[in-house]
C-alpha cells in the first residue's frame, strides 16, 4: 500500500526544517485526495482552507500547534498550511505507540506540529499541550509561540548526497530496478527508462525513488545484532507508467553507473546546509565507521545507536566523550574524579527511529566504535 510506502519514507528521510507558518496561507490549499490518509498525494480540484489550531508547547520546550482534522484535511494540506511546504510531513511525522494506526488520520484527530515532528495524540495529550502543562524553558516564553526567532546557525556538509543508511525493517519494503527498456542495456545512466517492481498498489505516476545498493553491514556494539546497512548512493528516478505488477520509470540523475538489481525506496529531500538543533538529551553509542576502519577524524561519517526516539534529529549536535579515571591528589591524599575528555563534536545528518548517521565536524583524537556519545552545547571542539 502507498501508506507503507511513505512510511517508510518517513524513516529513511532526512529535510531540513522548514520555518513554522505564522498564520495559514492566503492563498487556498490545495486538496491532495479526499482520503485522510498518509497516502494522499494526488492533486484533487476541490480547493480548501487549513484553519491554523491553538498553541502548545511540548515537554521538550518546542512550541507549536493542535491541530483537529476535518473532513478534507490530509497530511499533504496540513504539513503546507502548518510548516510552509507539503513535501516536509514524511521527514517529520513520528509514530505514536498509543494509537491504534498511526498512519491514518480521520475527522476529530488531534496532531501536534512542531518544526520538529508531527503526530497524532489522544485527546488528554492534547489537552495538556494546549494548557501549558509542559512547561516552555524561559528563553521562549513570548506568548506568540509562532514568533520567527532568528535564522539558527548551520553546519554544511557537502556529501550529504553519497551519505546514507537504511535499517533492517525499511529494506524488507524496497524494490529494485528489474529491466530497462532497452533490454541489451547493462549499466545505466541519466535518462535511462527503466522497469521498477513496485505496482499498482504500490506507486502512482510522478512518485521518485532513490536508488541506492546496500554496503557494509551496521551492527549494535552490545548486541553483535544486525541493524542495518550503509548505503551507496546512485541517484534517483521518476515513475512515468503504472502497471499492476511493476511500473516504468525514468532516471532522473546518476551520480554512479546503475544496474539492474539496485535497490529503491522513496526519495528524500535533503540540504547541505543543517540548521543546528537544540541539545538532545541522549547517551549512546557509535556503532559502525566507513569501510570498517576502527578509527576515524574529521569529515567521517559514523552510524549511531540513537535515533529520533531518543531525541535526535537532523542537525543534532553532539560529542563524543570518554571517562577519565580518578586521579590522586597526593598534597591531600584523596582521590579527586576528572572530568571526561571530550574527543569529538558530530552533527546529525539524518535519523531514523533508532538509530542516526552523523559527521565528525571537529575532532582531537580519533573516533573508535564503541565509543560514547551525549548531546552537546556547542561545536567547538
Amino acid at each position: 500500500m502507498r501508506f507503507q510506502q511513505l512510511a517508510i519514507a518517513a524513516a529513511f528521510t532526512m529535510v531540513a526544517l522548514p520555518v513554522f507558518a505564522e498564520e495559514a496561507p492566503s492563498e487556498p490549499v490545495v486538496e491532495t485526495t479526499a482520503t485522510v490518509e498518509t497516502e494522499a498525494v494526488e492533486t484533487a480540484s476541490v480547493p480548501t482552507e487549513t484553519t491554523l489550531g491553538p498553541v502548545g508547547v511540548d515537554q521538550n520546550g518546542h512550541r507549536g500547534r493542535v491541530h483537529t482534522v476535518t473532513n478534507d484535511d490530509t497530511l499533504w494540506d496540513i504539513s503546507d498550511a502548518y510548516l510552509g511546504t507539503p513535501w516536509v510531513w514524511p521527514s517529520v511525522w513520528e509514530d505514536n505507540d498509543a494509537i491504534e494506526n498511526p498512519h491514518l488520520i480521520y475527522p476529530g484527530d488531534r496532531v501536534w506540529i512542531s518544526p520538529y515532528s508531527m503526530r497524532k495524540v489522544t485527546e488528554a495529550e492534547a489537552e495538556a499541550l494546549i494548557s501549558g502543562v509542559y512547561e516552555a524553558p524561559a528563553a521562549i516564553e513570548d506568548p506568540d509561540l509562532m514568533a520567527d526567532f532568528g535564522p539558527r546557525p548551520t553546519y554544511r556538509f557537502t556529501e550529504l548526497e553519497t551519505t546514507g543508511f537504511v535499517n533492517v525493517d525499511a529494506l524488507k519494503g524496497a524494490s529494485s530496478i528489474v529491466d530497462s527498456v532497452e533490454h541489451e542495456r547493462t549499466l545505466f545512466s541519466d535518462h535511462t527508462e527503466v522497469l521498477i517492481g513496485y505496482g499498482e498498489n504500490d506507486v502512482a505516476v510522478g512518485d521518485q525513488f532513490e536508488i541506492f545498493r546496500t554496503g557494509d553491514e551496521v551492527t549494535d556494539p552490545d548486541s553483535e545484532e544486525l541493524v542495518g546497512y550503509v548505503i551507496v548512493q546512485l541517484g534517483w528516478l521518476e515513475v512515468t507508467e503504472v502497471h499492476p505488477d511493476a511500473s516504468r520509470a525514468i532516471i532522473r540523475s546518476s551520480v554512479r553507473e546503475i544496474e539492474r538489481g539496485d535497490h529503491i525506496l522513496p526519495r528524500r529531500i535533503r540540504t547541505l546546509d543543517l540548521e543546528i538543533q537544540p541539545t538532545p538529551d541522549v547517551d549512546g553509542m557509535v556503532m559502525h565507521s566507513p569501510n570498517r576502519r576502527l578509527e576515524v577524524a574529521s569529515n567521517d561519517v559514523v552510524y549511531l545507536n540513537r535515533g529520533s526516539n531518543d531525541g535526535l534529529a537532523a542537525g543534532s549536535p553532539l560529542e563524543v566523550y570518554r571517562p577519565m579515571a580518578p586521579a590522586r591528589d597526593s598534597a591531600q591524599g584523596t582521590d579527586k574524579a576528572l572530568p571526561d575528555e571530550i574527543v569529538a563534536k558530530l552533527v546529525v545528518l539524518e535519523a531514523h527511529a533508532d538509530t542516526a548517521v552523523a559527521v565528525i565536524s571537529h575532532t582531537r583524537r580519533e573516533v573508535a566504535r564503541g565509543d560514547h556519545f551525549r548531546g552537546a552545547e556547542t561545536l567547538r571542539p
